[in-house]
């Protein structure tokens, strides 16, 4: 947890560059994806609420069956109630990646709070950590080896290299 702070604390400008580095290279093409999947989905909604009124024009017309009407007016708002589902979602994932930012920022705030850090009290552990994830031993080695991983509240698992490379002076 000391290290933790002291390299954010210390090199609050390279993590925050590092930590955007790595969820825009993971988080930037889905975010792009989405959006374009979130805009064909509204035309397409649109499109069927055109079609719906040309097929409820043809039925009234005489020119399609009412069969024929309903059978394809079933179909069209099926899609439709699928596609708003779907829009429904795709709103909530882009709006939890934009949130990643924030997240950031957040984490900063929270990890200034504890600068002078002497003891770990259960109150800190709660407020930094998210979960602890301990690993089964290996002895493999001769030696007893554990793997703990620490997912921090607001940024998840921070991989020891970036913290490394932060303390040496490098970007991840």
């Amino acid at each position: 947890m000391r290290l933790v702070i002291a390299c954010v604390s210390t090199h609050e400008e390279r993590f925050r560059k590092a930590m955007g580095a790595k969820q825009k290279a993971e988080a930037k093409r889905e975010l792009a994806a989405k959006k374009r999947q979130l805009t064909q989905a509204e035309r397409r909604i649109e499109e069927l609420d055109r079609l719906f009124k040309r097929i409820y024009e043809d039925n009234a017309n005489g020119k399609l069956s009412d069969s024929r009407f309903q059978m394809l007016s079933d179909d069209y708002e099926q899609e439709q109630e699928e596609l708003r589902e779907k829009l429904l979602q795709l709103n909530e994932e882009i709006t939890q990646q934009e949130e990643q930012a924030e997240n950031i920022d957040r984490f900063i705030g929270k990890v200034r709070k504890y600068l002078d850090l002497d003891e770990l009290t259960p109150a800190i552990l709660n407020d930094m950590v998210k979960a602890v994830y301990v690993h089964a031993p290996d002895k493999s080695s001769g030696h007893r080896e554990q793997q703990i991983d620490i997912s921090y509240d607001l940024v998840g698992i921070l991989p020891v290299s970036l913290l490394y490379d932060l303390q040496n002076g490098e970007t991840a």
